[in-house]
């Protein structure tokens, strides 16, 4: 959300400072994707640029999850701008001044705030007396002054004097005779390990403000002695602290500036006799320090600026008659050449600043006549492109700048006041407004932004808080004016007009948000006089949205027109659509009695199926006209009719596999669309398993209306089986008890399923001489079950066993019947021998 295509990136600007939309506006008004909260209110004139004139000069450090800040003041009695401390973790409780710690009346210099790993430095002056360092280790008790200074060194440390980092402590520099810097310091934040390194004046030099660089445990900075002002270098240690080269021999000065570190070489501007303006290059060596480019313009002194690294390559600004130049280069002279140049006027003559982001840079033109100009470079000139002016027809400000989620985050102030947060990654694309910040104080615009947290602080005033301390952070439910760059109002009193409650709208705001204005309400807006008027949202979660429009009174006092529907969706009633009449609409106005209201379609029109455009137009006696317009949809909201003709299909199981199943046809009916679309999960005539399936009919129309209905499908085997008995059986046995049965199995066929066959009774089952009947039963695997029975004899024989025993067999012929004979001859006189257990002659 916030963002705006292609060329668009700024239009959402232009409807803040009143000046024609600088591209199409196509898309709707979208949400800003951040949000505005107030952390604290802060005194004076406070601001995050240490220097006015300085885009990327900072007055704040992190350190140990915090930022510290200076709330830069400005100081009549001493014509200074002094800093007074200040810390916050990101919440408005725990934002608060730090100016106890120090005793009363204590001013900071706004430049001098620096971190190492493990402490604050920073250069303060109490009441009569002068600069000296201080420390802090985020306490009240270790915030103190590191030292002293004898009291020869009577002027103290310089006002703005350069504080460099250097692992655990920091360099500066003394005031000497004639408040030049002449002693060059370090301090670890102890009494004892703040001393001094080497007494340059003692070399009839001193330390100038061409700035510094470090690369590793060597700090390179320039120092005015006998040879002039020439490039110096220093290990902290007294020996280690020296003149890296004389670039101008003799007295004359090379006046080496912007000091910048680029790989593993300190690069520099300077200036010699022979060779006018140069760029150099040294590795803290004589014969490593080297000119790598001149740019000689006679009589312009020094024109090289900025100079800035992005990877291992440097870019820097040069003046020259033909206009401001981009330069680059890699350290030889073959491999610096011009980016881009163009006249003052197009980037910006004032001023500029250099800002290094990933693998671009982007430049920032800051110019108080023309307005502010945005570049952005990859190193080549087909690269190289501007950015649109943050309002192509008005001058536009940039206040502040840095470096932020991998694109460039800064803020836009308009000459109404109003003042934004926009962000780019370099392309249009990928460049949008972040938020509205807060206006309506000219004094106390945004100044600076600090990344913190993953958000973003900034300074600011509104016409109701001279000056506070802001967090900027994402959000997707933000609040968010509909802010128009102007708007006309309509006059209710020949005088102009009695304003009433004329916020614009605000947008994923409860509708508790508080708004207000600077426009006091009921207040006479007279006739024809624009008029800048600033609103404020705020809502219960400390949110705040910001919306500054010029407001004109003009005799456009059209028909009001209430209850204008937004949109309408409506149900096709037949293939031709819907007969539409227009919702009763509230018109009144103040001035006409006669409102002549047309409709467009007429009332009563038939509207076809798809999205028709309705409009409602007042005109009153004056010639004033207002609209209502709105979207009807007209939509096939009617599903079609069931496909299925019957709900249930009934077959008998053909084999193990099941059964085919067959319905009639699906001809679903639809009495809008013209075509209807059948799927089933089972086609008929399809092979269904046993049991029961449920075949799901979808039938969807043209608009995608679907209507299901179900065919459920059962598959059953109800047939029993094929069973077959055998021939009725006759057992013979020679125990007069019976015998156990015995007999072939019975036979059983089924065309789906194996059918388990039962006996009643078993074999084996013991049966006495007799007629039996059994009983056997066929079931298949549904449960179906064939009966059928055989008859089984059992016979006693006495003499049956006899026929094999002893290993003989009876046989049936001439030759067994004898045998037979022999021996029942035998058994009938034995048993009369023995007849009641006596032998019997």
């Amino acid at each position: 959300m916030g963002t705006f295509s292609g060329r668009a990136w700024l239009s959402a600007l232009a409807l803040v400072v009143g000046a024609a939309p600088a591209f199409a506006q196509s898309e709707p008004v979208q949400l800003d994707p951040m949000t505005v909260r107030r952390l604290t209110d802060l005194p004076g004139e406070a601001a995050f640029l240490g220097s006015p004139y300085i885009l990327a000069s900072r007055n704040s450090v992190e350190f140990n999850g915090r930022l510290y800040f200076l709330s830069n003041v400005y100081d009549p009695k001493s014509s200074i701008r002094v800093g007074e401390l200040w810390v916050t973790d990101g919440t408005p409780q725990g934002t608060r001044s730090l100016q106890e710690w120090l005793p009363p009346s204590t001013s900071i210099d706004p430049l001098s705030l620096r971190a190492t790993p493990h402490r604050l430095f920073f250069t303060a002056r109490t009441p009569g007396a002068r600069f000296q360092l201080w420390t802090s280790d985020g306490t009240r008790e270790g915030t103190h002054l590191t030292r002293e200074l004898p009291p020869d060194r009577i002027h103290g440390v310089g006002y703005q004097t350069p504080i460099i980092p250097v692992g655990d402590s920091v360099l500066f520099t003394v005031l000497g005779t004639g408040g030049l810097p002449a002693e060059l310091w370090k301090s670890d934040g102890t009494e004892a390990g703040t001393v001094p390194i080497k007494n340059v004046a003692a070399d009839s030099a001193y330390v100038t403000a061409g700035g510094s660089a470090r690369l590793g445990d060597t700090v390179f900075f320039t120092a005015s002695g006998p040879a002039g002002e020439e490039l110096w270098r220093t290990d902290g240690t007294e020996a280690g602290t020296l003149m890296v080269r004389d670039l101008n021999p003799g007295p004359g000065s090379a006046f080496p500036r912007d000091l910048t570190a680029v790989g593993g070489l300190v690069y520099f501007a300077a200036q010699t006799r022979q060779e006018g303006h140069s760029l150099w290059k040294s590795d803290g060596t004589a014969e490593g320090t080297v000119r790598v480019a001149d740019f000689p313009r006679e009589g312009a002194g020094n024109h090289i600026f900025h100079l800035t690294a992005l990877g291992d390559t440097v870019f820097f600004i040069s003046y020259a008659p033909e206009g401001i130049s981009l330069w680059r280069s890699d350290g030889t002279e073959a491999g610096t050449l011009p980016v881009m140049t163009k006249p003052a006027s197009l980037i910006g003559g004032t001023s500029q600043g250099l800002f290094p982001v990933g693998n671009r840079l982007y430049l920032v033109g800051q110019d108080s006549v023309a307005g502010d100009s945005l570049w952005v470079t990859d190193g080549t000139p087909e690269g190289t492109t501007r950015l649109p002016r943050p309002a192509p027809f008005e001058r536009a400000f940039i206040d502040g700048a840095t470096a932020w989620e991998g694109g460039l985050a800064f803020t836009v102030t308009t000459g109404e006041g109003a003042s934004e947060l926009w962000r780019t990654d370099g392309t249009d694309a990928g460049t949008s407004r972040l938020t509205r910040l807060p206006s309506g104080q000219p004094s106390a615009t945004s100044a600076g932004l600090v990344p913190f947290q993953g958000a973003l602080l900034t300074t600011a005033g509104d016409a109701w808080t001279p000056r506070a301390l802001w967090r900027l952070e994402r959000d997707d439910a933000s609040l968010t004016f509909v802010c128009p760059a102007t708007k006309d109002v309509p006059s209710n009193r020949p005088e102009g007009t009695d304003l009433f409650n004329h916020p614009p709208e605000l947008r994923s705001g409860p509708e508790g948000a508080a708004i207000r204005s600077t426009f006091m309400n009921g207040r006479l807006l007279r006739l024809h006089e624009p008029t800048p008027i600033t609103y404020q949202a705020e809502d219960a979660l400390g949110r705040f949205a910001y919306c500054t429009t010029v407001t004109t009174s003009r005799d456009l006092t059209a028909p009001a027109m209430n209850n204008c529907p937004t949109a309408l969706t409506l149900s096709a009633q037949s293939a031709r659509g819907v007969t539409f009449y227009y919702p009763g609409l509230l018109i009144v106005d103040e001035t006409s009695r006669d409102v002549l209201v047309t409709y467009s379609p007429e009332n009563g029109s038939v509207l076809p199926l798809g999205t028709t455009q309705m409009t409602v137009t007042a005109k009153d006696a004056s010639g004033n006209v207002n609209t209502c317009s709105f979207p009807v949809t007209v939509r096939d909201n009617q599903g079609p009719g069931r496909a299925c003709k019957v709900n249930e299909v009934r077959v008998e199981a053909e084999g193990p596999g099941g059964a085919h199943a067959f319905w009639p046809d699906l001809t679903p009916s639809d009495s809008i669309s013209s075509q209807v679309t059948v799927t089933s999960t089972h086609a008929s005539g399809d092979l269904f398993p046993l049991g029961l399936t449920r075949v799901q009919v979808v039938s969807t129309d043209d608009a995608g209306n679907s209507t299901t209905c179900e065919i459920q499908v059962r598959v059953r085997d109800s047939r029993p089986p094929a069973l077959t008995c055998p021939e009725d059986q006759t057992l013979t046995t020679s125990v007069m008890s019976g015998t156990r049965a015995e007999y072939p199995a019975a036979t059983a066929a089924d065309s789906v399923s194996e059918a388990e066959l039962l006996y009643s009774p078993v074999v084996g089952t013991p049966l006495a001489p007799g007629l039996h009947a059994v009983q056997v039963t066929a079931i298949d695997a549904a449960g179906n079950a064939a009966l059928c029975d055989f008859h089984l004899t059992v016979q006693y024989d006495p003499t049956s066993d006899m026929r094999q025993s002893m290993g003989c067999s009876v046989g049936s012929g001439p030759e067994s019947a004898v045998g037979w004979v022999a021996l029942v001859a035998l058994a009938w006189t034995l048993s009369r021998r023995l007849k009641d257990g006596k032998p019997r002659g």
